[in-house]
């Protein structure tokens, strides 16, 4: 049991550090006339060939009852659709510091909701790990900055559906457990529900160049194929609580690719933030209270 719940630390933290890369690597395919809509579009459609396959070699089959075929509709709708559009068109009107405050409310949401409507017994060690993870979020915000209300909203918004999607995991799991089938379908839904957003508002706009294709091939299946999944096997096994405070640890690491690769400063406060949230995690996972 202890090593089934290690891995599921593992997987929460490795998706949080491939998350954390992801604006990095969205900078490259923007600039190769990609939009926020397509890349959502791109890194689900993209993954299903590697998904199918590892399904199949798992499973045998893509067979799946028809009667979970609504919730996987309304997660995928909900966490690997909308979220991600809203997340990508806030930094459009926030700095990007300023809009992972708004978006990180989300293990905040996830908590309370674990307590006021599931009626879950409230944990020292994880209300101590939120309370850490948001006040080290809160040092990424950029000071003097006057936030614009609609990518506050958009921000937010995507932090308030993102806790919806994590908390139906856990009810997910008991209708049809953790396998890869779970993961290509959330995909699939995924890239349906965008194809059909882009069509109708004439939004798609697919890479210009074969190395903007290349890049797209990469991104989607390090997100969908890794970090998705990967939180989604994660949060199965150690709980969408925990789960959540956990891959508060992707901001921290965006901040630390960003130094490394694009040589961007590090102020104090953001250095204080990444210990905070760091520690939000090892709180978690030692449970020490």
């Amino acid at each position: 049991m202890k090593e089934k719940q290690a891995k599921g630390y593992v997987f929460v933290i490795i998706s949080a550090i491939i998350y954390g890369c992801m604006p990095l690597m969205a900078k490259y395919i923007y600039l190769d006339g990609v939009n926020p809509l397509t890349l959502v579009f791109l890194r689900n459609f993209l993954a299903l060939p590697f998904l199918a396959v590892f399904a199949i070699i798992k499973d045998k089959n893509l067979n799946i009852p028809k009667d979970v075929i609504p919730p996987i509709s309304i997660i995928s709708f909900l966490g690997c659709t909308i979220t991600p559009i809203l997340l990508f068109s806030s930094y459009q009107y926030l700095a990007s510091g300023t809009a992972t405050v708004f978006h990180f409310i989300y293990p905040a949401v996830v908590v309370l909701c674990e307590l006021l409507i599931f009626r879950k017994k409230a944990k020292l060690g994880n209300i101590l790990g939120v309370i850490l993870c948001i006040s080290g979020i809160c040092c990424f915000y950029t000071p003097g900055q006057t936030p614009s209300l609609k990518g506050s909203l958009f921000a937010l918004g995507s932090g308030v559906l993102f806790a919806s999607y994590v908390l139906s995991l856990s009810f997910f799991k008991q209708k049809m457990g953790a396998g890869l089938k779970f993961s290509f379908y959330i995909a699939l839904a995924s890239s349906v529900f965008t194809l059909i957003i882009g069509v109708f508002t004439n939004t798609i706009m697919l890479p210009s160049s074969l190395n903007g294709w290349i890049l797209c091939l990469v991104f989607a299946n390090l997100v969908t194929t890794g970090a998705v999944v990967l939180f989604q096997q994660g949060a199965f096994i150690i709980g969408s609580e925990k789960a959540s405070i956990l891959s508060a640890i992707e901001p921290a690491t965006s901040v630390v690719v960003g130094a490394i690769i694009f040589l961007e400063p590090m102020s104090i406060p953001v250095i204080i933030g990444s210990i905070l949230v760091i520690s939000a995690s090892i709180v978690v996972i030692t449970k020490p209270l």
